[in-house]
């Protein structure tokens, strides 16, 4: 199974500091922007469209649960993942990062801003991770967000990364331009452990 999916718009830095809660209100507005890009992902792939409801494209809390589309509840969120480790799925990206600067005179360290990328990958690991003690406060589902969908459950079912950068020449309105990225992500998942349920991913 591939797909691509992308992003632009501002990409800071992940670091143990004093700002990171603030950081992970960050996070969540890139996480939201892959969320509707999966929500029509799982509309549409024949992988995915087998287990959502035939009536409204999407899909239902109420129906049954297996290894393909389980979520996890926590924190307010009801969480659809496409990679969890019960359902024996592993994720390989290639990134196409342009940010701004020549090659030798990048503004920023791309590493930790990859981490945060990952954190926007998958679905949070607690309040800590939604706001909590934040100016904004714990963040709650949008109306359009339940289920919430993300691409894994966990970042290290991420078995396989290669990131190419360059040169940003098209402004991203409204963002500085230290910050400024345009993400072109391909993803490719298939089964680690072949099961009966994901054979739709070999």
């Amino acid at each position: 199974m591939e797909f691509r999916l992308t992003y632009a718009g501002m990409l800071k830095a992940h670091r143990d500091d004093k700002r990171l809660a603030e950081r992970t209100l960050h996070v969540h507005d890139i996480r939201q922007t892959f969320h509707h890009q999966l929500k029509k992902l799982w509309q549409d792939h024949p992988a995915l469209d087998s287990v959502v409801t035939p009536s409204d494209g999407l899909l239902s809390l109420n129906r049954k649960r297996t290894l393909m589309n389980e979520i996890f509840q926590h924190d307010g969120f009801n969480w659809l993942p496409i990679v969890t480790e019960k359902n024996g799925l592993i994720c390989q990206l290639e990134i196409l990062m342009l940010r701004e600067g020549t090659p030798g005179r990048v503004l920023y360290d791309v590493d930790n801003r990859l981490k945060t990328l990952f954190d926007a990958l998958r679905k949070a690991k607690g309040p800590q991770e939604l706001g909590a003690g934040t100016s904004r406060g714990q963040l709650t589902p949008q109306l359009d967000e339940d289920p919430f969908y993300v691409l894994l459950e966990d970042d290290r079912l991420i078995t396989h990364l290669a990131v190419t950068t360059d040169q940003l020449l098209e402004p991203v309105p409204n963002c500085p331009r230290d910050e400024a990225v345009r993400l072109f992500i391909d993803v490719k998942i298939r089964p680690y452990r072949v099961l009966l349920d994901n054979l739709g991913y070999v």
